[in-house]
């Protein structure tokens, strides 16, 4: 810039001195003006031809600010292809570690276009890199379960199950994350294995529940029997011990059986509004009339007169199982308080006593069969260890979730939050 400045200066000094011998000065500094600013363009115009084109023209000759120019273009091109570089080795190992994945990857642009896609994703979903590149994705995975998936950005994340476009006995576990802004990338995962294994395992479960039932049934009888005619002291002590613990065998078959219907979706959801107040206040009723009931205070709170759009049988069920907990786990006369109010996102049914409280550690497995916190204490109020897992189970069946939490010495709290969707107006009768 400062030689521009001095080349100006001397051109139209020169142009000056020789005006004043001429007698020209204005024409001969117009000339000379005029003249620089047309070398000036000239440069310009080579300095754009050379951007347009940089690699097949060389860069304009010329001292000044458009040598400075093209310095500067030239340090950023090169810090540019740099760059470039660093990112191209970074997709290659991106490619390479993908690639070595048993899951298939698919990576889509903004439109669901495929832009990449593993050799995995080719014997999983059928999608085949390069040929398929630009091909949208449900042009190629018409499962409708995955056109839901793909069209409803808030289940971004969410995982389902679906039989693969090449081999319908093979089942596959889809997931869609977003990726690099406007882009997401489709993971897809064979679950066949796996399903077959949850498979057997919950008809290995139905299949012994109902084996039992039968001699089970049979052996009550008879005790029941026996306890009623029998005169001697020896077996009236050891008969209703036994008529106990087979009458708690009969109930956790029953658990086990209601478990398996509810995983296996042998059982079909019959959903109807539910008028939740009327629910919660039978289930109280019938609280009060347990064993383990002892003048405990249980009380309802309803900040809200919303119903429930569910079915009526399966929830029962579930809170049925957390009050009763509640009841049996808790010294007599604590309070039991049931409550029914609405969240900024749908609505929340919880338990909550004032018992002795469980630790952390323990919060997260709660919901696993047979887990027991205390098992001695567990037998003695003659629980089945199944109850929460019906629970969560049938939570799950209407796309709500189980919240636990407790502190121990101050009790404990179970919340059911239910989505807005099934959530209606009071319905009049």
């Amino acid at each position: 810039m400062q030689w521009d400045n001095w080349r100006l200066l001397t051109l139209l000094s020169l142009a000056g001195f020789a005006g004043l011998i001429f007698g020209q000065m204005m024409a001969f500094l117009f000339l000379a003006a005029l003249g620089y600013a047309i070398w000036l363009q000239l440069n310009w115009i080579k300095l754009k031809h050379w951007l347009e084109k940089p690699k097949k023209r060389r860069s304009p000759s010329a001292d000044g600010m458009i040598d400075d120019v093209c310095r500067q273009i030239e340090h950023m091109r090169q810090q540019n292809s740099n760059r470039k570089k660093k990112l191209t080795g970074y997709l290659k190992r991106f490619q390479m570690a993908t690639a070595a994945l048993p899951d298939a990857i698919v990576v889509l642009g903004e439109f669901g276009q495929v832009d990449w896609a593993n050799q995995a994703a080719r014997q999983l979903l059928g999608v085949r890199w390069p040929r398929d590149n630009n091909v949208r994705i449900n042009n190629l995975i018409r499962d409708p379960a995955f056109q839901q998936l793909l069209e409803d950005p808030h289940r971004q994340g969410e995982s389902i199950t679906v039989k693969s476009p090449l081999d319908e006995a093979m089942q596959l576990e889809l997931k869609l994350v977003n990726y690099m802004g406007a882009g997401r990338l489709l993971i897809a995962r064979d679950m066949t294995h796996t399903i077959k294994l949850q498979r057997m395992r919950r008809d290995f479960v139905a299949n012994v529940s109902h084996e039992l039932k039968t001699p089970l049934t049979v052996l009550r009888g008879y005790l029941e029997a026996f306890t009623d005619d029998t005169d001697s002291s020896q077996w009236r002590t050891a008969l209703p011990a036994m008529r106990q613990q087979s009458e708690r065998m009969h109930l956790m078959i029953k658990d086990l059986l209601v478990l398996s219907q509810l995983e296996t979706g042998e059982k079909a959801l019959r959903r109807i509004p539910t008028d939740v107040g009327k629910l919660l206040q039978s289930i109280i009723d019938d609280a009060h009339t347990l064993e383990h009931y002892r003048d405990h205070q249980i009380t309802l709170e309803m900040d809200t007169e919303k119903w429930l759009v569910c079915d009526v049988d399966e929830i029962r069920s579930a809170v049925s199982n957390l009050v009763f907990n509640a009841v049996k786990y808790t010294p007599a006369g604590c309070a039991v308080t049931l409550s029914w109010r609405l969240l900024d996102e749908g609505a929340r049914l919880a338990v909550a006593d004032e018992g002795e409280g469980i630790a952390e550690h323990h919060l997260e497995r709660l919901t696993e069969r047979f887990y027991r916190v205390d098992k001695g204490r567990s037998n003695d109020a003659g629980g089945t260890g199944l109850g929460l897992a019906i629970v969560k189970h049938v939570l799950q069946r209407h796309g709500a979730q189980l919240h636990i939490s407790s502190e121990l010495g101050k009790g404990s709290c179970f919340s059911c939050d239910f989505p807005a969707t099934i959530v209606v107006e009071k319905i009049s009768v």
